[in-house]
């Protein structure tokens, strides 16, 4: 392993932690974290549609949303870190089941649920599906950089 990639390596391992400690105090907070300001929230969606955004853009689609933006980076960093996309998506999926298992065990108030499986595992394929996009982009660079010092 080279040094820019064992550096990469070492960098997507302290990413994955910091995440994961970020990640686990949203997921494992004890009430919902958006309870807080749930009417606030409500009350935004309800001035978007007054002023155009569609109506079948509710909480939920918003929620779904966040959740799937939620899970982008771990794909992005178990990928890096496993260097095989597939796996920075079953990290993703694996990490979610974990999650709602968690939720539904030890948090009352939290509401497991099979969509936010599905919407955390969709975010963690899009994380792993922007890695393999930039994984090959640097490996036709470098390619076209060899090629480039060897035809001059």
């Amino acid at each position: 392993m080279t040094s820019t990639h064992q550096a990469l390596h070492r960098l997507a391992v302290s990413l994955m932690a910091a995440y994961l400690v970020a990640l686990s105090l949203i997921v494992f907070w004890p009430t919902p974290v958006d309870q807080p300001a749930a009417g606030v929230l409500h009350q935004v969606i309800d001035w978007l549609h007054r002023h155009g955004m569609p109506a079948f853009i509710d909480y939920a689609q918003i929620e779904f949303s966040a959740n799937v933006l939620l899970f982008v980076p771990m794909g992005i960093i178990a990928s890096v870190w496993t260097k095989k996309a597939w796996l920075g998506l079953g990290i993703g999926f694996v990490t979610s089941c974990t999650i709602e298992l968690g939720q539904s065990l030890f948090l009352a108030a939290r509401f497991p649920s099979v969509l936010d499986v599905l919407a955390n595992t969709l975010g963690a394929g899009v994380g792993a599906a922007i890695y393999t996009l930039a994984h090959r982009r640097s490996l036709v660079e470098a390619v076209e950089t060899q090629e480039g010092k060897s035809g001059s």
